[in-house]
Parts: structure tokens; C-alpha cells; sequence
């Protein structure tokens, strides 16, 4: 497959791949009237510690062997051998992890300030279905299966959303272990389909008997391994904010306000994770097959100006969405959405600045720079959650995304150089986001007319003179 081709690909499975995106985050977005119908701001906190503790559990269970998998399905014919080392290798975590919850479970209700500690039991079954949800359906992105992604995922949304509609005023459970197993279910069910038919898609080559699957454990956990740290410190970084605003914080309602806005912001992921997950397939193809750094940073600029754009729209939206959504009880919540929107568009841009170590293989610097990160935001939790409560929480995700992503674009350089002017030009809008959304509604409506218009502009621009997704190879600069 030439260039060309590739490029089409990328575009192709990043649009499908968003669709999909699009369905959760719209699913995730769609849970929001049912918080604020269901839940007081105190016990959507709650849930979001509980939420937040299941995707750390996932975090590690998970082993970092999604993007392990996928480079090692491009490096081998043994899809089988992959198939069931990926389904193997998270039962020894998800054993600890399980363990661990049971016997720290005194400490984490009151730490947490949990109502009930059976509630610990939904969140490791969430965690445990979101780490062989992301661990399965690599593989299906592994094979350049997009569109059945899509639908899977399509389907897992609807299910998600008639099981909480269905427990909520059909059952007798409790509203919080309600959204809870509203996720963890279809989770499963998930997992279980998507083994199930790529169990199916693999049957040329049995596990077990094929040449070389001798170094297929080594060469997969030596990849995945070192991502271990980066995503602890991902962990740290995702739960630091929600677990201290329900420690050290006298307002419980702090963390549901933080909560709210933080489920607004997945309305950004779409875009974000869609793009990501076609990009780390791109790469991978583009270094075996042949391709031009130019390639990589005109398609990683093009999505970082789409992904700043669509962050100013819901940030200079929040003062008017949160009112018609949330209602008078998460007013708060409004002032803390642009800045967690910012952060979102700078998570964007903490994942392609990634490329350079993962084209070499040097996961390890994404792991210490994640744990640095991690530490970083840590201290500023500290400072700025006694004094400003969510929005404090808010402007240190805000600053450890920022932090990280220019890190790694630095320690990248070498490999994949991004013009530093460019870098500067990328962060700025993000930073701003949450001092534009004081001002009036006049001047916010201007603001997004005026960042559509250049956001266009540019767009068009970078289109005319030849950066574009789709175009002739032997272009070796790099945005």
C-alpha cells in the first residue's frame, strides 16, 4: 500500500473512529440530565470518585497492551498467539487489584467519603470491563476494522443508556450503583462479542504451535511494560483532582460541580480519541512502509486548530449549557468548564507529542515525563484546591497537560520536529479559555465568530499550499 493510501486510511478510520467517539461522548453527555435529576451535587461527587477509581483499576489492569497489541499485530502473523496473550496477561491485575479493593476497603470509604461500601464492588466491575473493552477492541483497530468499531460501539452506547433509564425507574437499586452498572455491563458484554469475533478472524494461525511465538511474550510485554509507570501517573493524574477536592475540601458539592463539567468535557473526546486511535496505526504502518515527517506534523497541526476550536465553542457556551442542563443547582459548574475544556485541548496535544518516543520505541520517557506530570499535578491540587475549590482542580489539570505535552515534544525533537513557534501558537488558545468565558455574552459570541473564521482561514490556507491529509509523497518538513 503506497502513501497515498495510508493517508486515506488515516482519514478515513479517524472520522469513523470520532463517530464512534461521538456515540459514547453523546451517551456520557446524555447521562447529565439524568445527575441532575437523580443525584445532589454531593452524590454526583461521589460518583465521580467511584467513576474515577474504576478507570484507575482499568489503568492498570489494562497493562498498557492496547497500543502493545497493535504494534505487534503489524510486527507478526500470529494473531491468534496475540489474541489470547491479550485476554491472559490482565488476569494476574485483575486479581491484585480486585484483592486490593477488598481488603483497603475501610480505608477507601472513609477517604472517599462513600455512603456505602458495596458501592467499592460496582466500581472494580467497571474498572475491570473498561480495561478488556480497551484491551479487546485494539485489535479490531489493529485489523483497520473501523466501521465494525463504530457500530460496536454505537451499540454499547444505547445499551448503556436504556440499562440506566431502565434501573432508574423500573428497579428499586440506588441511583449511584445505577449509573454505575449502566457501564460495567455492556462493558462486559462488549468484550465478550468483540473476543468472541476475533477469535473467529484469527483461526489461520493457532496459538501455541506457530514459529517464533516464543519471542511474542517478550517483544509484546517489553513494549507494554514501560507504559505501566505513564499510566499509574495517568491514573494519578485522572483521579488526583476528584480524590483531594473530597479529602482536603470542606464542600462536598466542589466535586460534583467538578464532575458535571468534567462530563460536559467529553463532548471534546470524540474528536481527541477518535483521531488518537488512527493515529498510533498510522505511525506504526508509516515506519514500516516508508513516509515523510511532513506527513505526520501537517496531520497532527490540522487536528490540534480543529480541537481548539471545538474547546472555545463549549467553553464560551458553558455560562448559558449549564443553566439549561444542569439547572440552578450546578450553576458553580460553569465556571469550571472552560478551564477543564482547555485542558482537554491540550490533552490533544499531549498525545501527539508522544509520536517521537513511540516511533523509537522510548516509551519510557512517556513514563517518566506521565510520572513527573503525575507529581507535578499533585502540588498543585495541593495550592489551589483550598483556595478555588473545582476551579483550582481545573487549572492544575489545565497546567500539568501543558507541562507534559511540551515535554515531550522536546524529548521527541529529534525524531519528529514541530516548529516551536507552531507549539506556542497551538497552546495559547487553551490558556485562554477560561478568562474568555468571564466576559459577556456579546463578546463571546464574537470570540467564536472571529476563532471560526481564522480557524477556516487557516484551515483553507494550509489546504492550498499542500498540507493536507491526502496528498503526493515527498514532502520532509515538518510543521
Amino acid at each position: 500500500m503506497n502513501g497515498t493510501e495510508h493517508r486515506r486510511d488515516l482519514s478515513r478510520e479517524s472520522v469513523l473512529y470520532a463517530m464512534a467517539m461521538v456515540f459514547s461522548g453523546m451517551v456520557q453527555v446524555a447521562f447529565l440530565p439524568f445527575i441532575s435529576r437523580f443525584l445532589s451535587a454531593e452524590a454526583a461527587g461521589e460518583l465521580g470518585t467511584l467513576r474515577i477509581l474504576a478507570e484507575a483499576i482499568a489503568g492498570i489492569v489494562v497493562l498498557g497492551l492496547p497500543t502493545a497489541l497493535i504494534r505487534a499485530w503489524h510486527r507478526s502473523g500470529l494473531h491468534r498467539a496475540i489474541l489470547v496473550r491479550g485476554m491472559v496477561f490482565p488476569l494476574v491485575p485483575t486479581t491484585l487489584m480486585v484483592a486490593s479493593v477488598f481488603l483497603l476497603r475501610g480505608f477507601l470509604v472513609s477517604f472517599l467519603n462513600l455512603r456505602h461500601p458495596e458501592y467499592l464492588v460496582h466500581a472494580s466491575l467497571l474498572g475491570v470491563g473498561i480495561a478488556y473493552v480497551q484491551i479487546t477492541l485494539s485489535l479490531p483497530r489493529a485489523e483497520g476494522l473501523a466501521g465494525r468499531y463504530l457500530v460496536m460501539q454505537l451499540a454499547r452506547g444505547l445499551l448503556a443508556l436504556g440499562a440506566l433509564a431502565f434501573l432508574l425507574y423500573a428497579t428499586s437499586m440506588e441511583a449511584v450503583p445505577s449509573f454505575l452498572t449502566a457501564r460495567w455491563a455492556p462493558s462486559f458484554l462488549l468484550a465478550a462479542f468483540t473476543a468472541i469475533m476475533m477469535w473467529k478472524r484469527t483461526a489461520g494461525t493457532r496459538a501455541g504451535t506457530a514459529p517464533g511465538e516464543e519471542n511474542l511474550t517478550g517483544e509484546i510485554l517489553s513494549f507494554s511494560l514501560p507504559l505501566i509507570p505513564a499510566t499509574i501517573s495517568m491514573i494519578v493524574l485522572s483521579s488526583a483532582d476528584m480524590f483531594m477536592l473530597r479529602s482536603i475540601h470542606p464542600d462536598l458539592a466542589q466535586s460534583g460541580y467538578y464532575e458535571w463539567a468534567s462530563r460536559a468535557c467529553l463532548i471534546l473526546m470524540p474528536m481527541v480519541l477518535g483521531f488518537d486511535m488512527a493515529w498510533k496505526r498510522f505511525i506504526f504502518r508509516k515506519k514500516n512502509t516508508g513516509g515523510t515527517l511532513g506527513e505526520l506534523g501537517r496531520a497532527g497541526l490540522l487536528f490540534m486548530i480543529m480541537i481548539n476550536w471545538a474547546s472555545l465553542v463549549l467553553a464560551m457556551s458553558s455560562p448559558w449549557l449549564v443553566p439549561l442542563v444542569g439547572g440552578a443547582d450546578y450553576l458553580p459548574a460553569a465556571g469550571v468548564l472552560p478551564t477543564l475544556a482547555g485542558a482537554g485541548a491540550l490533552y490533544g496535544l499531549f498525545l501527539i507529542s508522544q509520536t517521537g518516543c513511540l516511533l523509537t520505541g522510548q516509551t519510557r520517557f512517556i513514563a517518566w515525563m506521565t510520572l513527573f506530570g503525575a507529581l507535578l499535578n499533585i502540588g498543585f491540587n495541593f495550592r489551589l484546591i483550598p483556595v478555588a475549590g473545582a476551579l483550582g482542580a481545573a487549572f492544575a489539570t489545565l497546567a500539568t497537560n501543558l507541562f507534559m505535552a511540551l515535554s515531550l515534544f522536546w524529548l521527541g525533537r529529534n525524531v519528529f520536529p514541530i516548529s516551536f513557534l507552531m507549539v506556542v501558537l497551538t497552546v495559547i488558545p487553551p490558556v485562554a479559555l477560561g478568562p474568555l468565558a468571564t466576559l459577556g455574552p456579546g463578546w463571546r459570541t464574537l470570540a467564536v465568530l472571529l476563532a471560526t473564521a481564522v480557524t477556516l482561514l487557516v484551515i483553507w490556507f494550509m489546504r492550498a499550499s499542500g498540507t493536507r491529509l491526502v496528498e503526493e509523497d515527498g514532502d520532509d518538513d515538518a510543521s
